[in-house]
């Protein structure tokens, strides 16, 4: 008996030991617990708000983008909007004005950004001059503008930079607005001045040029009308590799057989169709760009020397007195010959008179030009840019028709004709002194309102190779030569350059659509 109470005293003592110590476990069990509770909603409340975060400035992002997008699709319902210096609607509302749930919608503002080349204390575009405060025009970026679109979303704000560029002459080797002779030459009917399907629904008889098998195209091409061709294989438009563009807008005829229809080196393997072009109307825009130095009225004969960088320059004073004097190469690379108080010469593309200048011309803003550059330059004519000698840049001194290094390019633009002078005589049919073999014009040739041609094409012996390095734009297809072995067989030679580096105050055309080039990622704020 006295054992048994015994032990049940020692249970007794044990069990209530145990009790304490089961108090003391739970206790540490619950502390854990509220600690990993807490650490639990620290973290959940912590990626709530990353979340947040993250969701506000994809917002921020986006909205930069919608502002990007509406102002590029302003351009494409008017490619002037620009020139306004107007900014889409919907920015973001003042502080006052926003409501809750304004708070984490996006919203954006943009902002036009000036040309790095606008005149020193341009702070904001002006319409009553675009171009120079807003249009960038020189260096890789000529001929460009800058939007910033400022996405807003929360507090969070995220900025863009988009770059626009228009659609351009010079992406093409060759363009063309009108696939036919200028009518004002031969005196075709105004309505030749149309596509090829409006010309042949008035049945309008109007002069075509045939793209013949020797005269492929070494580039991406444009032309806004439909194309002449040769059946042949031969015929080739764009250079091997199926990068250049083939644009011919209304189509090519005769239709070609299969096997003998021309052989097109782009991705599609056929013509495509691109913006309708339309160059400028003249190019007296310029006159406002000109330095005062460098503006000239009347007849102007100009030798460019690319290692002197100067220029030798002949014209005509108040008097008509001959003038000779030796300029340097203009600051901003322009240089512009102007009409005097009247022209009354009319110019005729064969058996015309270039070897002598009329007196009727000398008021004329004709500018004759030949010679070397190191610097770029444009050289623009109210009238006529005539070519009397060979053009290029130093950079191929002696090896003419290779490819030119660093970003100098020249361009050359007239209201009326660019032409490589050619005079002949018609009684003798001979080429007579000044005429040009193999020439050699590395330069972005532009005509707004005729052709880039040869005098006197259809005279004379052959003349060998017109070699032009660089592009060639115009409103109607110019003559250089005939099947019969007068004028020259053309050799035209795409500069890459020209798609990034084009000749300063180089006109771009009407109706082309603006792009954007390139979008810098959006900077944090």
């Amino acid at each position: 008996m006295r054992i048994t109470r015994h032990l049940n005293r020692l249970r007794a003592r044990s069990l209530r030991s145990d009790d304490g110590f089961t108090m003391i476990i739970a206790l540490g069990v619950m502390l854990v617990t509220g600690l990993l509770l807490v650490a639990s909603y620290a973290a959940t409340t912590g990626d709530s708000s990353l979340t947040r975060n993250e969701i506000v400035q994809k917002q921020a992002y986006n909205a930069a983008l919608a502002g990007v997008q509406e102002y590029e699709y302003k351009l494409q319902s008017n490619p002037d909007y620009w020139e306004t210096c107007e900014t889409p609607e919907k920015t973001v509302p003042q502080e006052t004005e926003k409501t809750k749930e304004d708070e984490y919608n996006g919203h954006y503002a943009i902002k036009l950004l000036t040309a790095s080349t606008a005149p020193k204390g341009t702070t904001a575009c002006s319409t009553s001059n675009p171009f120079g405060t807003m249009i960038q025009n020189e260096g890789t970026l000529a001929n460009t503008f800058r939007i910033e679109s400022i996405g807003y979303a929360g507090t969070d704000k995220r900025t863009a930079i988009a770059t626009f560029h228009v659609i351009g002459f010079l992406d093409y080797v060759y363009f063309t607005q009108y696939e036919v002779v200028d009518p004002s030459l031969n005196g075709d009917s105004k309505s030749c001045e149309a596509y090829y399907a409006q010309r042949n629904a008035s049945k309008a008889q109007c002069e075509t040029i045939t793209f013949a098998e020797e005269d492929s195209v070494n580039g991406p091409m444009h032309t806004d009308d439909a194309a002449n061709v040769e059946c042949s294989k031969k015929l080739s438009f764009g250079r091997a590799g199926d990068k250049d563009a083939v644009e011919i807008n209304g189509g090519v005829w005769p239709t070609c057989s299969k096997s003998s229809e021309p052989t097109y080196n782009n991705l599609e393997k056929k013509p495509t169709k691109g913006a309708e072009l339309v160059a400028p109307q003249s190019d007296t825009s310029l006159l406002s760009y000109v330095e005062e130095a460098n503006k000239f009225t009347g007849v102007t004969h100009l030798v460019l020397n690319g290692t002197t960088k100067k220029i030798a320059a002949t014209y005509y004073n108040e008097k008509k007195e001959e003038v000779k004097e030796t300029i340097g190469w203009p600051k901003n690379g322009l240089i512009y010959v102007q009409t005097g108080k009247s022209c009354g010469y009319t110019y005729k593309q064969t058996e015309s008179d270039t070897s002598t200048e009329t007196k009727n011309e000398t008021e004329c803003g004709t500018v004759y030009v030949s010679g070397t550059y190191s610097e770029p330059l444009t050289i623009g004519a109210q009238n006529n840019v005539i070519i009397t000698g060979n053009i290029y840049p130093t950079s191929v001194e002696g090896k003419l028709g290779s490819e030119p290094s660093g970003t100098t390019t020249l361009g050359l633009i007239a209201t009326e004709y660019v032409r490589v002078y050619h005079p002949c005589n018609y009684h003798s049919s001979s080429n007579e002194t000044g005429s040009l073999e193999n020439p050699w014009i590395y330069a972005a040739i532009l005509s707004t309102s005729h052709s880039f041609l040869v005098d006197n094409f259809d005279c004379g012996n052959h003349l060998g190779k017109l070699n032009i390095y660089g592009a060639i734009a115009q409103k109607f297809r110019g003559t250089v030569g005939t099947e019969g072995g007068t004028g020259y067989d053309k050799e035209y030679i795409y500069d890459e350059r020209l798609a990034t580096d084009e000749p300063p105050y180089f006109l771009s055309p009407l109706n082309a659509g603006w792009q954007v080039e390139r979008e810098t990622a959006p900077t944090e704020q």
